[in-house]
């Protein structure tokens, strides 16, 4: 489902694993999708073929869970949500959206090369987004010590939260089973799902950006099982500046 407006080993093995809306145009149009397809491609070209196999069906089974179907989608009401940020400041979405929109994208972790390069991207778009009054977070079920790691990163000026437990992100409905095969062979090079979150289960948040108004509506949401594609900025611009519109 496209937008809906409408370390070492493990690092390769991640790569390979962790870290879009199709249209023909110049990878300068798209320069995330530009960016996330060569890094993928180039690290396909490093995994073992078993390893690759196992992540391309791991997106399929998420594909085919039905949480594309249930996560929260345009028209929908984002749930208020209280989260603190990479200094333990608490961020309230209703003090976000009394200066205007919000912009609210999920990623996987500190340990994603796919995140961070999405999250790195978001940054040169901040002037853009102040120009709409909007605001952007960057949401994980990481702790403290995982959203300083984004932050510095990236070097990221944004609010990077930190959802414990994925209390939030449930209430998005963005939130799936990782695929046996799949957790299987992150913990097997040395990420293991359960005990880096802290739950009960593999999970992982779906690649999910949401445009949401001052009042509390979604207007534009982005949903993907492939961890690989991310909604682009200028997408997500567009967006705001139809909403924007929408109130003239």
């Amino acid at each position: 489902m496209r937008a809906a407006i409408s370390k070492g080993t493990l690092g390769l093995a991640l790569g390979s694993l962790t870290c879009a809306i199709a249209v023909s145009v110049s990878a300068a149009d798209r320069p995330v999708e530009a960016e996330l397809r060569a890094a993928a491609e180039a690290s396909a070209k490093k995994a073992p073929p078993e390893l690759s196999t196992t992540f391309k069906k791991g997106i399929d089974e998420v594909a085919a869970s039905g949480v594309l179907k249930t996560a929260l989608n345009v028209g929908g009401a984002m749930p208020d949500f209280t989260l603190t940020d990479a200094e333990g400041k608490a961020v309230k979405s209703a003090d976000l959206l009394a200066r205007g929109p919000l912009v609210v994208v999920f990623y996987r972790g500190a340990w994603c090369p796919y995140c961070n390069l999405y999250l790195h991207h978001w940054q040169q778009y901040l002037p853009q987004l102040a120009q709409r009054s909007a605001t952007l977070v960057a949401i994980s079920g990481e702790g403290p010590d995982g959203t300083s790691a984004t932050v510095k990163r990236n070097a990221a000026t944004f609010a990077v939260l930190s959802d414990p437990g994925y209390a939030v992100s449930r209430r998005f409905g963005v939130v799936y089973q990782v695929p046996a095969g799949v957790s299987d062979a992150m913990k097997s090079r040395g990420l293991d799902l359960k005990a880096y979150y802290g739950t009960g289960k593999a999970e992982l948040p779906l690649s999910a950006t949401y445009v949401v108004g001052r009042d509390g509506k979604v207007s534009y949401a982005f949903l993907e099982a492939d961890y690989k594609k991310r909604a682009e900025p200028s997408d997500v611009l567009a967006a705001l500046d139809q909403l924007k519109a929408a109130k003239k």
